[in-house]
């Protein structure tokens, strides 16, 4: 139920954390999501810094009410105006 609704949710202004990723230098990266692109996040840091992490080969994790989510990245690659109005099929997930 959750997740359902958590795939059609606009990310905007969301805290978010790179948990898992092909690049190690993306892994840990936390911010609040700026802008959300079909196949790329930009994300401001603590440090005031703009990071463009790619969707792609990535695993973010979301916190909403003290229950931790994980967004697969390549199963997310769509815009959220395209995400809100798209049914979702049940698969199984890859491991990176």
């Amino acid at each position: 139920m959750v997740q359902s609704k958590l795939l059609k949710a606009d990310l905007h202004g969301a805290v978010v954390t790179v948990t898992k990723s092909k690049c190690p230098s993306y892994v840990g990266i936390t911010g609040i999501i700026l802008q959300e692109f079909k196949h790329v996040f930009k994300i401001i840091t603590k440090d005031n810094k703009l990071k463009v992490v790619p969707k792609i080969n990535n695993v973010f994790s979301l916190e909403t009410d003290g229950f931790i989510s994980y967004i697969y990245g390549s199963k997310f690659q769509l815009r959220a105006s395209e995400r809100s109005a798209k049914k979702f099929k049940l698969k199984g997930t890859i491991d990176l």
